[in-house]
């Protein structure tokens, strides 16, 4: 730009040739010309235009035509904008300084939104008079682009986790504050005005019981898993504190430089279940004394045949009761199998059943994605042989370690890190056996949430 200026017609142009222009002027001339960042000078009332190399790109398919143009000729595309800005500039001899500028400026022969932080000063003569303007900016369409892209994404992701149907929430800083807090997230815990608050503040009847206590230990680093826990919430104003069954999911959110800075948590009111298997569980106890009694009815017929004709009605009346009990607890039964299959399709966890032996027989649509698997592709093979680990070296031995001691009656739990066809993942595992009402081990349950998901 030194070598265009040089060479330009000055004489023909109204600021006359370079060695009878204002000392000024050729101060800032020198200062724009040896600066690398993208600099201008407007000159006298009609603002001519001069720039230095880095500014050349500004004005687009302008450069160099633009040179030595008065600048409500050059910016014709964007004067009502910096128009007023100029002339606030040059009469009033204050700067002006502009953050994420919003400038139409035309460029391929279309207006184009185009973001800018620039500066305008005033350059005075030797009197103290204002003669013309120093302008430096660059260009931040890109980064504004980022961020409304980022936002987007953000208002995305909220909405799917706002009608998401488990109970889904985030904290941030050291005091649990709620920043988000679902639909179904509000039901469980019977609030609607929790989001800016505390934990402690929205929810104060958890305090005592110890969950804030477990938050903190998230909060330096450890996440949490809860099944079937026992929570007494206060669901309605100046309401007695109800007792509720919850599952919990206690995740560590991380900043960019991997410092924990908030809570996930991810929440399911398992309540009606648990009474159901409650009930169940009476049930099945009722039945087994009333086959004892049964046992006792036909000994008593051996010896009295009369005494057994007065007893046989009041046993069919009673049996016919107990039937419809049973009938009753079945269909029950059928409904908490129907929830249960509704938890173990969760989206978060990888989960999974197996008999004793390690042979798989179920996996929820979470798992089969990480291996892109259908669920025919797995059941009846050894749960170590599976893809969850056959790609990972020494994992297929570890897993046959771990049926083994829960088939034992242990609970496994240990972070694992696979080699999935979605890519390396890392998991907090744990293989747990499950118990019939009579304590024998009937199958094994394989679980894990992903830590540090790529979302």
């Amino acid at each position: 730009m030194g070598e265009r200026i040089r060479a330009f017609d000055w004489a023909n142009h109204p600021m006359g040739p370079p060695q009878e222009w204002d000392s000024a002027l050729r101060i800032a001339v020198s200062l724009c010309l040896n600066s690398s960042f993208p600099t201008a000078i407007y000159w006298g009332p009609e603002l001519f235009v001069l720039y230095n190399d880095a500014w050349s790109e500004i004005p687009a398919e302008k450069h160099p035509w633009i040179l030595g143009k008065p600048a409500r000729e050059g910016w014709a595309d964007i004067w009502d904008i910096v128009g007023p800005q100029l002339q606030q500039v040059f009469e009033g001899g204050e700067g002006l300084a502009l953050y994420e500028q919003m400038l139409p400026m035309v460029r391929d022969g279309k207006p184009r939104e185009t973001w800018w932080n620039y500066s305008f000063t005033p350059i005075r003569d030797a009197n103290h008079q204002v003669r013309g303007i120093f302008n430096q900016g660059n260009e931040i369409s890109g980064a504004v682009q980022a961020r409304r892209q980022r936002q987007a994404e953000l208002l995305r992701w909220q909405e799917i986790f706002q009608r998401a149907p488990a109970g889904i929430a985030l904290l941030r800083g050291p005091t649990h504050v709620y920043e988000f807090a679902n639909d179904a997230y509000l039901r469980v815990v019977g609030k609607s005005d929790i989001v800016g608050r505390t934990v402690a503040e929205a929810v104060p009847e958890v305090v005592e019981q110890g969950y804030v206590t477990v938050l903190d230990s998230v909060y330096a680093g450890k996440p949490f898993i809860g099944s079937s826990l026992p929570v007494k919430l206060a669901r309605e104003a100046d309401g007695a504190p109800e007792d509720r069954i919850l599952d919990f999911v206690f995740q560590p959110v991380r900043d960019a430089d991997g410092a924990v800075d908030g809570i996930f948590i991810l929440v399911t009111d398992v309540t009606e279940r648990a009474r159901a298997e409650s009930a169940l569980r009476l049930t099945n106890w009722q039945l087994g004394e009333e086959r004892a009694r049964l046992a006792s009815t036909v000994d008593a017929e051996q010896r009295a045949r009369t005494a057994l004709r007065r007893m046989t009605e009041t046993l069919e009346a009673q049996v016919a009761t107990r039937t419809r009990e049973l009938s009753q607890a079945l269909e029950f039964q059928g409904v908490v199998a129907d929830r249960l299959r509704a938890t173990f399709e969760t989206s978060f966890i990888y989960q999974g059943f197996m008999d004793v032996d390690g042979t798989l027989r179920d996996a929820n649509e979470r798992s089969l994605e990480g291996i892109r698997c259908r669920l025919e592709d797995v059941v009846g093979r050894p749960f170590w042989q599976t893809p969850w680990f056959s790609s990972t070296p020494g994992m297929e031995e570890r897993m046959r370690f771990a049926v083994a001691a829960a088939a034992r009656g242990e609970t496994v739990r240990e972070t694992v890190e696979l080699d999935l066809p979605i890519g390396r993942r890392r998991f907090d595992f744990s293989l747990r056996p499950v118990k019939n009402a009579r304590g024998a081990i009937i199958g094994l349950v394989p679980e894990a949430i992903e830590l540090d998901p790529p979302w």
